[in-house]
């Protein structure tokens, strides 16, 4: 009984004394992206050091201060010896990677001295006022003072990115020139890529996009599948505020393709598009032409209501023989079939002459394109005399995978004679 009295005691005198008490365990809930032990190490709690209500107030204020978290909670209770607490946490919804562009020095520097000053993140970071003001600082200091960086989200890369560079308008693309190229005349390639690089702000990301995009084909119409753009450069124009670049090429060999196998299909296509001469075996391997194969591929299915039809291409690349094969891979997704068919602007007399026209039945699989191609039909066979604007409305539901068409007519008089259907 005296033992159960001092327990109660103690707890009492526990609760309400504000003397500090060692912390015993501390647990972080709620983090996905972040490890718990970058976050504990960011509070500034230790294990065993004495602490009080006040010290976990200031945890949780340095966590939310670091822009890492919406939001930040804790509660704690007595342990054997001190305290146990736990803090639930709600993380930024996103993290980006981040990248450096224009500044006086190597990446891998620039990365370590970030790390060491903001260590509860990583090669991930939050796009919150409060992380990329730290890190435009961060960066100032690196620099002893003498750089203001400043920091945006962009998607110059392709994927959204957070950018540091130093403050103030970048300089715009003035001019292009090409090195390096022998079979693709410097005039072709200027004609393609400079249209859409010129007069935009510089930036070697987008600039290698834009290469894919553009120059990249030219070349794999060529079958030279290796073509490699090894180095960038920009220098400030002679005659305005703008950037002249330099891109080297390496054109690399020529290759011919191998073998195609499609896979996805039923064996009959399959095999069907396997012996297809469209794709020039044993010949220049022109990617061009291949992709208008992929097309067809495409096309095809979406006729079969596989509306969503998508084709992807791995290349298997034999360097020693200057051969690719191909590997089709055809995702067809759900197939779609027709639902009602609405008709508009007709009568009673001319609209069961369109319904008998349409072919396609509720339940059926539906074609992409059949709405428009079916009103172009009736235009062309002059069903109806001072026919007038028509066009198609397809509701798509991409649950239920069914589509209802709205077929509108205007200017639709009686069928002329000998057209009924």
């Amino acid at each position: 009984m005296r033992a159960g009295l001092i327990l109660i005691a103690g707890s009492v005198l526990f609760a309400q004394t504000p003397e500090k008490y060692p912390l015993e365990a501390l647990q972080i809930q709620g983090n996905k992206q972040i490890p718990a032990e970058k976050i504990i190490a960011a509070s500034g709690l230790q294990l065993k050091a004495l602490v009080q209500k006040s010290d976990f107030d200031a945890a949780r204020d340095r966590l939310l201060a670091s822009g890492a978290f919406e939001s930040v909670g804790y509660s704690y209770k007595p342990s054997l010896n001190g305290y146990a607490t736990t803090f639930e946490v709600v993380e930024v919804g996103t993290l980006y990677p981040y990248r450096f562009e224009a500044l006086p020095a190597s990446t891998e520097a620039l990365r370590a001295a970030l790390r060491k000053q903001e260590p509860l993140l990583g090669d991930r970071i939050p796009a919150t006022p409060q992380v990329l003001n730290r890190y435009n600082a961060a960066i100032h200091r690196f620099f002893d003072g003498k750089l203001e960086a400043t920091s945006e989200l962009s998607a110059d890369s392709g994927t959204m990115e957070i950018v540091f560079r130093p403050a103030g308008e970048r300089a715009h693309i003035a001019e292009v020139d090409f090195t390096g190229n022998r079979e693709m005349l410097t005039a072709v390639l200027l004609q393609k890529f400079s249209k859409d690089a010129v007069g935009i702000p510089y930036s070697e990301p987008l600039l290698r996009r834009l290469l894919d995009s553009t120059v990249r084909p030219m070349y794999e119409e060529q079958g030279r599948i290796r073509v490699a753009f090894p180095q960038i450069t920009a220098k400030k124009a002679v005659t305005n505020d703008g950037v002249v670049v330099n891109i080297a090429i390496d054109e690399g060999p020529v290759y011919n393709l191998g073998t195609v196998v499609v896979s996805g299909l039923p064996a009959a296509e399959v095999e069907q598009f396997a012996k297809s001469q469209d794709w020039h075996k044993g010949e220049t391997a022109n990617f061009t032409q291949i992709e208008a194969n992929l097309g067809k591929i495409r096309e095809r299915q979406r006729a079969q209501g596989y509306l969503r039809a998508q084709t992807s291409v791995v290349r298997d690349i034999h360097d020693d023989t200057h051969t690719v094969n191909l590997t089709v891979n055809v995702d067809r997704g759900a197939q779609f079939t027709l639902g009602k068919l609405t008709i508009q602007g007709l009568d009673l007399i001319t609209e069961p002459v369109i319904r008998k026209m349409w072919k396609i039945e509720s339940g059926q699989p539906f074609q992409e394109g059949y709405p428009d191609a079916f009103l172009n039909r009736v235009r062309e066979e002059g069903i109806f005399d001072n026919l007038g604007k028509t066009h198609a409305e397809s509701n798509i539901d991409e649950n239920t995978h069914i589509v209802d068409v709205t077929l509108f007519f205007s200017g639709a008089g009686t069928p002329i004679k000998g057209k009924r259907r």
